[in-house]
């Protein structure tokens, strides 16, 4: 376990550490927050939350309610280390959980933000959990949260390795979701930040 100086946040064994890709999600959800001031998002969701930076964003802003998640049993306890460190622990809870596999759609309007797992393998270990899914992960929270009729913004993030993300952009369009699309291109490959809000009036 470390300081990582960049964020100030404990960087625990077999979790993810934050990088270029935390911090193109990282400015997104800023965004949004600040775009969406006085439009009552009332819950923010950060899934697969790691050392808990995007939802410990979400929990310092004008978000009433923080819920972090994630599978991996050292992310779970990395983020709630992280939300001691900075006094946040009383203004947001974390569970270790598959996706959104734990909870019911909210009954107040949301914000889900989700990290993805790097790449597209399958590997269940506990380093496995920090990196493996790819894009079949963003499809599978763009559906569920699409489903929920209280849905606000959504902030999805992953490789071009992962594949075609045809099926995302379709799946949020046909919520409602007013997609944008922001990538940054690192090396031998882009991490594609897809986001935007449901139009007013449908949730």
């Amino acid at each position: 376990m470390y300081v990582d100086e960049s964020s100030s946040v404990c960087v625990c064994v077999h979790v993810y550490e934050p990088a270029e890709d935390t911090w193109l999600a990282l400015e997104v959800v800023r965004e949004l927050i600040e775009a969406n001031r006085g439009a009552s998002l009332e819950l923010c969701i950060d899934v697969g939350s790691g050392t808990g930076v995007l939802g410990l964003e979400c929990g310092s802003k004008d978000v009433p309610y923080t819920l972090l998640l994630d599978v991996n049993p050292c992310a779970a306890y990395c983020s709630r280390l992280n939300a001691e460190r900075r006094g946040m622990d009383t203004l947001l809870d974390v569970a270790q959980c598959d996706g959104l596999s734990c909870i019911r759609c909210p009954g107040r309007r949301f914000l889900v933000v989700y990290n993805t797992p790097y790449l597209p393998v399958d590997d269940g270990d506990l380093e496995g959990l920090a990196w493996s899914g790819g894009i079949r992960e963003a499809e599978r929270l763009a559906r569920y949260a699409g489903s929920c009729p209280r849905l606000g913004c959504i902030v999805l993030v992953y490789s071009s390795l992962s594949g075609s993300d045809k099926e995302v952009l379709k799946t949020l369009r046909e919520a409602g979701v007013a997609v944008e699309r922001r990538s940054l291109h690192i090396f031998f490959e882009d991490i594609v930040v897809v986001y935007g809000c449901r139009k007013r009036g449908l949730g």
